[in-house]
């Protein structure tokens, strides 16, 4: 299982995940990572077999992103809506569109914010819609998982239902 934490900072997100990584799983954090933009030249379509001209560190998260079939996505909201950081990585994905490497896998998404759940359920709601967007491009299939508030504290754990929420999706990624 890869997981991707597409925060700038090791916190929330980063412990979620930590939580949910089992021993042969991947974690990336993209803070971490040197991702170009994407240039639009569309040389993945004729060149696919070096995913992009581009050399930079989404060479090694193509391969990630190839090798397993669950990839759990996790951000949280800036601006109302996910990272830069995963957008950048997302896409510089566009290779994947052309060959269907994509076809069979799950993607799950994860979302942190100040706000409560309730607060941000119209930002929760687009995400998701994006990402049902991407799916049906991509050919994976997207489930959402969970939602996460930090209520102003920086610390999810502040949240007293955090570990049943934590076994909830691991139950959740294990069903498939």
């Amino acid at each position: 299982m890869l997981l991707i934490n597409g925060s700038n900072r090791e916190k929330n997100n980063y412990k979620i995940l930590k939580e949910l990584k089992q021993e042969n799983d991947t974690l990336i954090s993209l803070s971490h990572k040197k991702i170009n933009y994407c240039l639009g030249c569309n040389s993945c379509k004729k060149k696919l077999e070096n995913y992009c001209i581009q050399e930079d560190d989404m060479k090694d998260i193509y391969m990630k992103l190839k090798e397993n079939d669950k990839i759990i996505i996790s951000s949280p909201l800036y601006m109302s809506h996910i990272t830069g950081l995963l957008k950048n990585m997302i896409d510089r994905c566009y290779p994947f569109y052309h060959h269907n490497y994509f076809q069979g896998k799950t993607v799950y998404l994860i979302l942190t914010g100040q706000g409560s759940k309730e607060d941000n359920e119209e930002e929760i709601e687009a995400i998701k819609n994006y990402f049902k967007g991407i799916s049906e491009w991509l050919y994976f299939e997207f489930k959402f998982l969970d939602y996460f508030s930090t209520r102003e504290k920086d610390n999810i754990e502040c949240d007293n239902s955090y570990e049943k929420r934590i076994k909830n999706i691991k139950e959740q990624i294990d069903e498939r």
